[in-house]
This record gives structure tokens, C-alpha cells and sequence, in this order.
């Protein structure tokens, strides 16, 4: 994990998240771009006190991998089988996509199973269990969904008990706690929701009618998107899921728990968000959590039958026997993805960043990308100035939203190079993520709301050339798209 952390050139939304930390000198500044990201706060806070102690960029690292180990450390100390903690250790989300890639999720799942490990004990310290999920859900959007669904299951609990309502507001600790969480998801809300112009969000366009539909649907198929990605060694993976949920019909606060995770986050994909790999990776996730708090057996249980019973325990080898598949598939791809990280490029903004520093006359150069998501991940390796031409702004990450122009083309880009070094003096690097052989119109995200156009023309191709030096073709095979051809306007 080390290793790959090591050869690992951090992607656009890695390296944003530390831009945005670093930058902010307000708090309205550090939250602002964020309702734009579509991220609550903790991973930002966490990023700028690293940076403010270290104030060097392989911090993004560092908070990655602790996150990780720190979450694989209380893993290793709960009930679960020793064959399912090592499974699961060496599967491709702690492994990889959660500690190698620096995001948010490591620290979500660091929280989550603090969460875990706090629950045998959650009526002698309330307000410590309340502290964590209010972190939870400021960690991801998902983490928000896993925190309300834990704390669901605690109200379902204390119903299930026949707990009197007027006990939550005698117990000042079971208040106090109440409100701290309450206080922190709020947070999350607040920063979290994108404004009515953000493009990637469908949380405006939403009625009641397609609201309804999409609970009806992540209901009938909890693991849906789960299925287009990492869930693939398990054939019918919603068929899995519920077969989980019967399982865990013995322990009903654990089962509200883990269908209100699951069948929360697949609503969210389908009404809210398209999920990418790393997104799945929470659905993983809640299901160990409901394993471990099912093990701990701290919950209450419904008595059954003997007859019950033996139908349970051959219901639960036989989903063991699944998931044990599905985790061996994951040990699988995260070993594949360590090795490639180690062998091949993720991003060439590092050779640019090398190209950079190389040449004393490009030291203060500004880049301007096209794409221009790309060469967000560059202020990782150098501190060059990044020019946004589709927003007309100095800054190193996007903002979806007006004035942002959907449309460009290739004159309109060498036109806002040619301003940027009249009004800044310093020499401009174009990374052109384009063929320029290829003319006419180039689509990218075809058919979403994300949909951006950039066409080339012929006789704007050879304005192009003739104003600009060929310095590096940084087009190599790389993981990722972050790759490009580097030219010095002249």
C-alpha cells in the first residue's frame, strides 16, 4: 500500500480537494467551492490542518494512508472471522481505492468503524457514538447517508425496547448527544447541497413522481449500479442483498441499519448522482459494518424457532460462501490495480511538472489546459498559476456552473492565452488534450447535463501552429485521461 502510495501520481479530484484546503483564507472561501463538489467539510478541515503543520503536498498522501490503517487497525480488533478481516484488508478498497487514492472514503471508513467499535458501548457514551457519526456525515454524501442510517437504527432500537420518547429528553446526555449530531448532518447539508446552476447535480430537476419511482426501484434493486461495477463475481447481486437482509431479520435495529444504508445510497445513485467504482465501495462498506455489529451481538434479537434457525444458519453460509467470492474478486483487481499504479503512469502532469521545473525561463509560466479538468492535479507537483479559459479565472479546480461556457473552440483558446500573457507577463503553456489532425467538433460526457463541446478548425489549427512551440507530446499511456500535448504560446 505504501509502495503504490509511493509510485501514485494523485488524479484531479485528489489533488482539488488539497487545492481548495490550501487556498481558503475565510471560512466562507473554504466552504464555497464545495456546493460545487458536492463534498461536506471534515476531509478539507482534516487537509488543512496537515497542511498548515507540514505545508508540504505529500500530506494528501500521508492523510490517506493513516485513514486507512487507522480504519484496517479497529477492523483487526472487531468479532468478525479472521479470514473476513484479512479478505477484506487486502480487497481492492482498503487496498487501493481507499488509501493508495486520496479521497475522502478512507477517512469515511475510519469513522464508520469507529462507529462499529463504539456501539457495544453506545448507552455509557452517547455523546462519543454522536461525535462520530456527526463526522460521518461530514466526511462524503454517502457518509451522510451511512450516518442517518445509523443513527435511525439507534431510534429503532430504543423503540424496540419500548423506550419511553420522554427518556431522550430527561437523559441530558442522550440529548446533548441528539443535538450534536443533529448540529453536524446539518453542516453536511448546508455545505454539501449544490446551488440551483450547478450542471452535475439532478437534485433540482426532481419531482415527486420520479422521486417515488427511484425509491421504488433502489428498493426492488439494492444494489443495482453495484452490479455495473464491483459487484459483478456475484451473479444477481440485489438477490444477495436481500438475501442479507432476511438474514439479519433476527437482529432488527442491524437490519434497519444496513437496508437504510444500502437502499439510501442506490436511491442517491439513481435520483442524485451517478456512481463511479470508488462510490460502490461504500455499499461494501455498510454490509461489513452490519456484519461486525451483527458478530458483536450487542443488539436485541428476536427469538426463533429451531426449524428458523437452521434455515438461517444454511441462509448464512450460503451468503458467506457469496461474499467470500465477491471479496476474493476484490483482493484480485486490488493487487492488478497496486501493480499497475507501480508500472504505469496515473497522470502526466508530474512529466509536466518536470518540464516546468527544468527550464528556469518557464518557472513562472502559466498552464492553461483544454481539457482544463487535466491539469487540476498539476499544483500536486508545481505551484505554476492554472488560467480556466472556459470561466475566465485563475484557479486549480471547476466549477460547473455559469459563467462557465459549455461550448469552445480552439481560436477562442489561443485568443485567452494571448490575453493572459499581455495582462500577466509571463509565458503560457497550453496542454492540449486534443489531436489538432482532427477537426471539427469534439464532445465530451456526450448526452449528459456535463456535456462540453470544443471544436478545432481548420484555419484555427494553423493560426495555432504558427503561434505556438511543439515542447513535449505527454500523450503516453497513462491510467487515467490526464494526458496531453504541452505548447508554448510564442
Amino acid at each position: 500500500m505504501i509502495t503504490a502510495s509511493v509510485y501514485h501520481e494523485p488524479w484531479r479530484d485528489e489533488v482539488v480537494a488539497l487545492s481548495i484546503a490550501r487556498s481558503a483564507s475565510s471560512w466562507a472561501e473554504f466552504t464555497a467551492p464545495l456546493k460545487y463538489e458536492g463534498h461536506p467539510v471534515l476531509w478539507y478541515v482534516v487537509l488543512r490542518g496537515a497542511w498548515d503543520v507540514v505545508g508540504k503536498t505529500w500530506v494528501l498522501k500521508a492523510v490517506a494512508i493513516a485513514s486507512a490503517v487507522g480504519a484496517i487497525f479497529l477492523l483487526m480488533l472487531s468479532p468478525l472471522p479472521w479470514w473476513l478481516r484479512c479478505l477484506f484488508s487486502f480487497s481492492f478498497f482498503p487496498l487501493y481505492q481507499y488509501s493508495v487514492v486520496s479521497r475522502g472514503y478512507g477517512l469515511e471508513m475510519l469513522l464508520l468503524f469507529a462507529f462499529c467499535a463504539l456501539h457495544p458501548y453506545r448507552r455509557q457514551h452517547p455523546l462519543a457514538l454522536a461525535c462520530v457519526l456527526a463526522a460521518l456525515a461530514n466526511t462524503e454524501a454517502l457518509g451522510s447517508i451511512l450516518a442517518i442510517a445509523a443513527a435511525a437504527s439507534l431510534v429503532f432500537e430504543h423503540v424496540w425496547r419500548r423506550g419511553p420518547w420522554l427518556s431522550w429528553v430527561r437523559d441530558r446526555s442522550l440529548l446533548v448527544a441528539a443535538i450534536v449530531f443533529l448540529a453536524g448532518l446539518s453542516l453536511a447539508i448546508v455545505v454539501a447541497s449544490p446551488p440551483p446552476t450547478h450542471r452535475w447535480s439532478a437534485l433540482h430537476d426532481l419531482d415527486f413522481a420520479n422521486a417515488m419511482a427511484g425509491v421504488a426501484r433502489a428498493i426492488v434493486q439494492p444494489a443495482g449500479y453495484a452490479g455495473l461495477f464491483l459487484f459483478f463475481f456475484l451473479p444477481w447481486p440485489s438477490l444477495w442483498v436481500w438475501g442479507y437482509f432476511l438474514y439479519l431479520t433476527r437482529r432488527p435495529a442491524v437490519l434497519c441499519f444496513c437496508a437504510a444504508a444500502v437502499i439510501g445510497m442506490q436511491t442517491f445513485f439513481r435520483l442524485i448522482y451517478s456512481p463511479a467504482p470508488w462510490h460502490i465501495g461504500s455499499l461494501v462498506l455498510a454490509i461489513i459494518a452490519a456484519m461486525w455489529l451483527d458478530a458483536s451481538a450487542s443488539t436485541p434479537r428476536w427469538e426463533l424457532s429451531a426449524r428458523m434457525e437452521r434455515v438461517r444458519s444454511w441462509l448464512g453460509r450460503i451468503l458467506a460462501a457469496g461474499f467470500t467470492v465477491l471479496l476474493a474478486g476484490h483482493v484480485l483487481i486490488g493487487v492488478t490495480q497496486v501493480q499497475g499504479d507501480i508500472v504505469r503512469d496515473y497522470s502526466q502532469n508530474r512529466r509536466l511538472a518536470e518540464l516546468l521545473h527544468g527550464d528556469p525561463a518557464l518557472a513562472g509560466a502559466v498552464v492553461i489546459g483544454e481539457p482544463d479538468a487535466p491539469v487540476t492535479s498539476l499544483p500536486y507537483y508545481a505551484g505554476n498559476a492554472i488560467y480556466l479559459p472556459r470561466e475566465g479565472v485563475y484557479r486549480s479546480w471547476l466549477t460547473f456552473a455559469p459563467p462557465r461556457r459549455a461550448a469552445y473552440d480552439l481560436g477562442a483558446l489561443l485568443a485567452a492565452a494571448r490575453d493572459v500573457r499581455a495582462q500577466s507577463g509571463r509565458p503560457v503553456i497550453i496542454a492540449l488534450g486534443y489531436d489538432l489532425e482532427e477537426t471539427g467538433p469534439h464532445t465530451r460526457h456526450p448526452g449528459t447535463r456535463y456535456e462540453e463541446t470544443f471544436a478545432i478548425a481548420p484555419e484555427s489549427r494553423d493560426e495555432f501552429r504558427a503561434a505556438t512551440r511543439l515542447l513535449a507530446k505527454l500523450t503516453g499511456p497513462t491510467i487515467t485521461d490526464e494526458r496531453y500535448d504541452v505548447y508554448l504560446l510564442r
